[in-house]
């Protein structure tokens, strides 16, 4: 368990001013995931990243609690697929999961709450590029999942957790894709590169009530893949998904 000295000893070397706000702040935090800490170290702990303080430590508090928390959530999730689709098969459940459960995802959740704003944080590592940043606030999300489950049990992190990802997404789960490829691919480059992706028909063939639509999806001069489909929308779809399966490859490296 994570106690108040340990967090006292790590706060010590941040000015006091800066640790007062950020203290006062996490009112709100508590208030946006509807779950109040009996343990405030616990949150405190889950919001200190480590280039906040000077000791030299290959350990951060922080960072443990994120390995408690990434399976915590997916055990959340299991739960509530498992229990919704239950006609579905193991591979189907699982590609539902994986959506779910991933680094893209959770930093869009992370931003619908504010998480960032809570995320106590040397200046220097604010100034990080997209990529980083994005994976610091998904990463620190499955932190404050693993806070709330040690300051409580598993059934109340996972009504926390299911409220958090799960919101807006009821709809989405009736359908057998999860993600409209387009949009999480717009999701992933506008978080990691600040672009857009754009799209262009290179090449139709085949007879008119029959044509195969070609096309290509770039993000800037940096990646670009191909799809194909009977309609522009298909081809745009499947480029879009080749193209993110590439860049969540890479991103994991």
């Amino acid at each position: 368990m994570i106690h108040e000295s340990e967090i006292a000893q790590l706060l010590s070397q941040i000015d006091s001013k800066k640790i007062e706000k950020w203290r006062k702040s996490l009112d709100l935090l508590e208030n946006r995931i509807n779950y109040f800490f009996k343990n405030r170290a616990l949150l405190e702990a889950a919001l200190i990243h480590k280039s906040a303080y000077f000791e030299d430590s290959e350990q951060s508090i922080a960072e443990r609690l994120e390995f408690l928390g990434d399976s915590v959530l997916e055990l959340a999730i299991t739960e509530f697929l498992f229990k919704k689709f239950r006609k579905e098969n193991e591979g189907f459940l699982t590609k539902k999961r994986s959506k779910i459960i991933s680094k893209v995802y959770l930093n869009k959740k992370a931003r619908e709450i504010g998480l960032a704003k809570y995320i106590l944080v040397n200046e220097d590592e604010i100034k990080l590029s997209r990529q980083k940043q994005s994976s610091l606030t998904a990463d620190t999300m499955e932190s404050l999942f693993g806070a709330i489950f040690l300051d409580s049990s598993f059934q109340e992190a996972k009504y926390v957790i299911q409220n958090i990802t799960l919101s807006n997404l009821e709809v989405l789960l009736e359908h057998k894709d999860l993600q409209n490829y387009k949009s999480l691919l717009q999701e992933f480059t506008h978080s990691h590169y600040g672009l857009n992706p754009e799209y262009d028909t290179i090449k139709e063939s085949g007879p008119e009530h029959q044509k195969k639509f070609y096309v290509r999806v770039k993000v800037g001069d940096i990646h670009s893949s191909r799809g194909s489909g009977k309609s522009k929308k298909s081809a745009e779809q499947k480029a879009a998904h080749n193209l993110l399966k590439r860049l969540e490859v890479k991103q994991s490296k």
